[in-house]
């Protein structure tokens, strides 16, 4: 049995503290094979927005990035061999650090061949996120969407997600946030065992709104209709008992982002898109052409 961590923050930060303490709880349980990479080790270009993973995806083809010499190709293959998939990544201005930005910008060109061996052998996953004041809100979900996009199926066992840990290091002397993580790395443990016995295991974090990903965002979609801004499962907004409820649809754990059906559902949908660029070619290089002269200059620096 092995685990494996991407470390998104400094070495021996707060997100890295409270990561070893996690992994540590989970060796005990489960006896693991522990690795941590850490993303300042690692060399990834930046996404250039080619569209060769997507159409290579929406055209019967694998979708394989474009760039083939970076780590990437390292990335994948230690998370291939892991059971259990751990993200960690600081918070900077309400989302988490570019490094990790980039990394699931760059996880869309894992390849279709990447994403079935995942599904076939899915990972025990569990993330931790911490920032330096309240300024933390759209952490959640892009930190779960790393791990999520990175391996696909994989099952969120827990998420810690907190703020006002503004010092490197400083997590050590929260005795509160070391026992939440410690208990994240316990869940992550038992979760491996059950997976191991064939047992059926859930995500155990705090609830939050959504019912399928737990996410704590909601977007009102018109009238009373909601929405789940991450997942997108859908509800309607009720009152009862005085109270404000929201009433789910039946069908949101089977139709939502991230199951096959949704997966299919973007794949049309980018498929659509490009079918539509296709027959306006001519007019979309009028129109590029056109704006040539736009008035005005690019510029960059000297080297």
């Amino acid at each position: 049995m092995k685990i494996l961590a991407i470390s998104g923050g400094r070495a021996g930060g707060n997100n890295e503290l409270l990561l070893k303490a996690a992994l540590k709880e989970a060796k005990a349980i489960t006896g693991a094979e522990v690795e941590v990479i850490r993303m300042k080790d690692i060399q990834l270009h930046f996404c250039s927005g080619c569209e060769t993973c997507m159409r290579g995806l929406t055209t019967g083809g694998n979708g394989d990035c474009v760039y083939q010499d970076d780590d990437l190709g390292f990335l994948k293959e230690h998370i291939l061999e892991a059971d259990g998939f751990l993200v960690t990544a600081p918070v900077y201005d309400m989302i988490p650090s570019g490094a990790m930005v980039n990394l699931v910008n760059r996880a869309l060109g894992v390849g279709k061949d990447f994403q079935q061996a995942c599904r076939s052998n899915p990972k025990v996953g569990a993330v931790i996120s911490i920032g330096g004041s309240d300024w933390i809100d759209f952490t959640e979900p892009i930190v779960n969407l790393i791990l999520c996009n990175l391996s696909k199926s994989a099952q969120v066992v827990d998420r810690l997600i907190a703020g006002h840990n503004t010092a490197p290091g400083m997590v050590g002397c929260r005795e509160d946030l070391m026992e939440r993580a410690k208990l994240l790395g316990r869940r992550v443990g038992e979760a491996l065992l059950k997976r191991e016995r064939g047992e059926s295991f859930g995500y155990e974090g705090d609830e939050g709104i959504c019912p399928v990903c737990h996410i704590s965002l909601l977007e009102m979609t018109g009238g009373s209709k909601v929405r789940c801004p991450y997942c997108a499962a859908t509800g309607e907004l009720a009152i009862e008992n005085g109270k404000i409820r929201i009433r789910w649809a039946d069908d949101i754990m089977e139709h939502n982002r991230f199951t096959v059906w949704g997966e299919n559902d973007h794949r049309g949908e980018i498929g659509a898109s490009h079918k539509l660029a296709a027959e306006n070619k001519d007019r979309i290089r009028e129109k590029a052409k056109e704006l040539e002269d736009f008035g005005g200059i690019f510029i960059k620096p000297e080297r």
